[in-house]
């Protein structure tokens, strides 16, 4: 995938789940079941990979767990750009719709923390 986001991304593999999913202007939902694997991450959003097909311009909300030292993050993420990424599998691009300043200096901080050799937080 072309780098697009001019903030660092940082490799990652993390829990998220997916509490409802819809679109930016509308009401009503889209059942999100399949698996996420969260592929990085960085100060203004993720990416992903996963066998559902899922809209540009929607968003959901997700339960991001970066460490089990850290608290969760609870945020709107939007769906900005997708591509295939193997058979049955799609490569999405996220933005975080609004992130509060704690939680941004969290992920500063955690970036910070991982450029001395990253880590996976599921250990």
């Amino acid at each position: 995938m072309d780098e697009k986001r001019k903030e660092k991304r940082i490799p990652i593999t993390i829990a998220l789940s997916v509490s409802d999913l819809y679109p930016d202007d509308v009401y009503g939902s889209i059942d999100m079941s399949s698996p996420i694997e969260v592929t990085d991450i960085s100060s203004k959003g993720i990416g992903f990979l996963s066998d559902a097909v899922l809209p540009v311009g929607f968003v959901f909300i997700a339960d991001i767990e970066l460490d089990r030292s850290l608290p969760q993050i609870i945020t709107d993420i939007r769906i900005i750009r997708s591509s295939t990424a193997g058979p049955g599998m799609y490569r999405y691009g996220c933005e975080f719709v609004s992130i509060s300043p704690r939680v941004s200096k969290m992920l500063g901080d955690y970036e910070a923390r991982s450029a001395g050799g990253g880590f996976s937080t599921n250990d």
